[in-house]
């Protein structure tokens, strides 16, 4: 079953995963059209577009309302969705340290690719990568989470106190 998908023209982290994630985990054949706000494809499913079933809801990024509807349970993915999420909305409480260097590599990618379609190729081999590192039971980890950073136990490393004028001729260690 091949469906067609629309969005808005423009896009950016969210939408090129959220393309990325229907390609690669629900339809292999799925194309994408880019439009204008306010404009429609007629047949077409749309995503990230304001009062879509695919968009953002509750606090929760477009990929991970595609996550959602089409029950992909992938540990992996799940983890992805959180730093997509960080990254499309910056101001999120649950920031994760990835998501910040996600916005800038999507908004570069935008800068330097010639159309939308380009940006999902390019992005597209991003995302493969990610999902790999992710996905691979030896770096299985959680994205990591800007908020509650907490201080490392152990011994504490004493302060080093400030040196006062060294004589004239005095090595570094005052000799």
């Amino acid at each position: 079953m091949t469906v067609r998908y629309y969005t808005r023209k423009g896009i950016h982290v969210d939408r090129v995963a959220s393309a990325w994630l229907l390609r690669r985990f629900v339809d292999p054949a799925a194309t994408f059209v880019f439009v204008g706000e306010g404009e429609t494809v007629p047949g077409a499913v749309p995503f990230d577009i304001s009062g879509a079933e695919l968009g953002h809801h509750r606090g929760r990024c477009t990929f991970e309302a595609i996550l959602r509807k089409y029950r992909v349970r992938d540990p992996a993915l799940r983890r992805l969705g959180a730093i997509i999420r960080s990254a499309d909305l910056l101001a999120s409480a649950d920031e994760t340290l990835e998501g910040p260097g996600f916005d800038l590599i999507f908004r570069g990618l935008r800068q330097a690719s010639a159309s939308d379609h380009e940006i999902l190729e390019r992005g597209a081999v991003l995302l493969d990568g990610v999902y790999q590192v992710l996905a691979s039971p030896r770096r299985r980890r959680r994205p990591t989470r800007v908020r509650g950073r907490r201080k490392p136990k152990g011994k504490r490393v004493p302060r080093v106190q400030k040196a006062g004028p060294r004589e004239e001729g005095a090595d570094a260690r005052g000799r």
